[in-house]
């Protein structure tokens, strides 16, 4: 969950759009047009719905807001990427004049000899963000350009990965490891896996991996690699606890299975049926949710995970989950577009709670509900919900990267802990677990629902239908109901990851070979290592084309560049002028108050539950930025303004704008 709080534009568009995916979809979009254009043009999936306009060397599509932009241009020649980018932004807009932020060389993949990313220099007040990615084959360019508003991209963004990660090369012949069968895992296999975290983990400054992996119903590994405390260098074993984060979805989606089962619910039942008292947005559409319209990231919900981190502490009741649905109004159709949303996932958990134990408070009834009906009959003895108890015991420690590039902890305490604000929202993502216990769930999943002794514990049709694909995440991507469906050269995964503020996870389920595996990460870059690592099992498995090292190359060359980048701009602590001016409280109706003050050399903004140091900055447009440079909200931009004659601090996110203004 965490990148998604972040209003830094290139973890928006490199998070939300285009890691970890590949594709081998060879869509040509047009005949006629294709046969105008190079002999190189490639081939890929339309966006749907968004307005087509073409030339002879140029293909754009815009968005029905009319405020984003994907284009597709062909250069004959260009002696580099940078020039390839500034001859195609000149075909479609003779007045581009954007100047180059950053430039990271992408691993080829889908026929390209080179694919480059290139980022333009945007203000943050803009709500825009400006890309090219240029790929290359054999003295031809096809320009990839994104210029958008936004939260238009983030209503959207689906469809444009989904371009993006179908972008072929025509001709290319794709490989194709359908009905290949997986090796069995030796012991080699197991310690080439763990040598490519290893050097994985070090080269992205990860403290440490929780690792597992099963196959036809053994496991045959659960360990990790890396420490779970930098100070005391203790290693991670098979029962370290990290923080799953949105994994748990999945596990609250079992759990609702489980009643389907029973016959206490249906997945086609509305809502309000079983918890009369749910509300979203107004009437007709609070009708019109139906159980797994909670769980199925498409019903137009724009996520508002600020609302919660601000405002929430460990104490927080679960009926504040649905005191913000109820103010919360879908902006697209249900079924039309992914758009993930935690409170819904959240409200699923506590719904089905209040249907096995109606009378008592929606958080307990829901920690219990998960004890006796998944954790128990998983034997999941060391997964759980509460903080103090996963706090006391075998646990990882959470670190993040800061702009100097140097590691750091993430503090987890009650009165300053970010990872605390999850607690009301636990059935999206507040779980603890171990690489052991994730393998039982995961055993689960591959049997259907039945146990190792052969005793069946969950109904297989309904425990299935959660992988039953909704909506279109990407290219050869959808999302069910708290799992996600993914093709890798031809291989059907099923999987989903988590993130919180230092603990970032994933599962990756192959129900054709029996095998699963988790890795549970200990660092903010973690993110970067999540799709490699299941691309590195593809590679072993299957002896397919390798390309893990590659993009994790690539991640820690674009990580490196990106820090150097916002350092050189950052003035750390905050300019003390620029602090002088503010006031010391700045409050919004939704976040509620934050608080500036200095503390010894540094200057702090406090939420009330956690709390960060300010860097300042100015943006190209001369507006001034207040980040936060350190901590589980490392990369939080304010962007300091004015209205109606008091200062503001503007917290600017996809979908959503929140104003605090002074309020002393």
């Amino acid at each position: 969950m965490k990148f998604f709080l972040r209003s830094l534009h290139l973890c928006f568009v490199i998070s939300v759009l285009f890691l970890g995916c590949s594709s081998n979809e060879t869509v040509t979009p047009s005949a006629n047009n294709a046969k105008k254009q190079s002999v190189y043009t490639p081939t890929f999936s339309e966006p749907k719905d968004w307005l087509r306009s073409e030339s002879k060397e140029a293909i754009t599509y815009t968005a029905p807001e009319g405020n984003a932009r994907v284009m597709l241009v062909s250069i004959a020649q260009a002696t580099d990427a940078q020039s390839a980018a500034k001859l195609a932004w000149g075909k479609v807009d003779p007045n581009f004049n954007r100047v180059l932020k950053l430039e990271n060389e992408n691993a080829p993949t889908r026929g390209w000899d080179a694919i480059v990313e290139i980022e333009y220099q945007t203000s943050p007040a803009e709500e825009r963000v400006v890309y090219a990615y240029p790929h290359y084959y054999q003295n031809q360019w096809s320009v990839f350009l994104i210029d958008a508003n936004l939260g238009t991209l983030g209503k959207r963004g689906a469809a444009v990965r989904k371009m993006y990660q179908s972008l072929t090369r025509a001709g290319y012949q794709s490989i194709d490891l359908k009905g290949k069968t997986a090796k069995t895992i030796t012991p080699e296999i197991v310690a080439e896996l763990l040598e490519f975290l290893k050097n994985s983990t070090q080269a992205l400054k990860i403290p440490g991996a929780g690792v597992g992996i099963i196959q036809n119903g053994e496991v045959v590994y659960s360990g990790g690699v890396g420490v779970k405390d930098i100070e005391t260098a203790e290693a991670i074993d098979g029962d370290t606890r990290f923080i799953i984060a949105s994994n748990t979805k999945s596990m609250t989606t079992l759990l609702l299975a489980k009643l389907v089962e029973q016959g206490l619910i249906g997945w086609d039942d509305t809502v309000i049926s079983h918890y009369p008292n749910f509300r979203l947005g107004d009437e007709e559409t609070t009708k019109s949710v139906l159980i797994r319209h909670l769980v199925c990231a498409c019903t137009g919900l724009p996520r508002k995970d600020f609302e919660w981190v601000f405002n929430n502490g460990p104490d927080t009741p679960a009926q504040s989950v649905f005191d913000e649905l109820a103010a919360t109004q879908p902006t697209s159709g249900f079924g039309e577009l992914y758009q993930y949303n935690n409170q819904m996932a959240a409200a699923a958990g506590y719904v089905a709670a209040y249907k096995l134990y109606p009378d008592m408070e929606l958080g307990a009834a829901y920690d219990r509900a998960m004890q006796e009906y998944i954790f128990d009959r998983l034997d999941m003895s060391h997964t759980t919900f509460d903080f103090k108890t996963a706090l006391s015991g075998n646990i990882a420690k959470p670190y993040t990267v800061n702009f100097d590039g140097e590691i750091t902890a993430i503090k987890q305490t009650p009165s300053d802990g970010f990872n605390h604000t999850v607690i009301a929202y636990r059935p999206a993502g507040g779980a603890w677990s171990t690489p052991t216990d994730m393998l039982k769930y995961i055993y689960n999943e591959l049997s259907g629902g039945i146990a190792p002794d052969g005793k069946r514990l969950f109904a297989e049709t309904p425990l299935l239908e959660r992988r039953a694909p909704f909506v279109e995440t990407g290219a050869e991507s959808t999302y069910g109901m708290g799992l996600s469906n993914k093709d890798i050269d031809g291989i059907a995964i099923v999987e989903h990851g988590g993130s919180m503020a230092g603990y970032l996870s994933q599962m990756v389920i192959i129900p054709e070979a029996n095998i699963g595996a988790v890795i549970l990460t200990n660092s903010d870059r973690g993110g970067a290592l999540l799709a490699p690592f299941g691309r590195k099992l593809v590679e072993l498995l299957y002896d397919a084309e390798p390309k893990a090292e590659a993009q994790v190359a690539v991640a820690v060359d674009g990580a490196n560049q990106y820090l150097a980048k916002e350092r050189a701009e950052l003035t750390i602590p905050a300019d003390a002028t620029i602090i002088k001016s503010l006031a010391k409280t700045y409050t919004s109706p939704k976040l509620g108050s934050v608080e500036i003050r200095n503390e010894g050399d540094s200057v702090i903004l406090d939420s009330g539950v956690w709390r960060g140091p300010l860097g300042s900055k100015t943006n190209p447009d001369g507006t001034i930025s207040l980040v936060i440079t350190d901590g589980a909200t490392s990369g939080v931009e304010f962007i300091v303004g004015e209205l109606e004659g008091k200062t503001t601090l503007n917290l600017i996110t996809p979908q959503h704008k929140y104003v605090l203004t002074e309020s002393d």
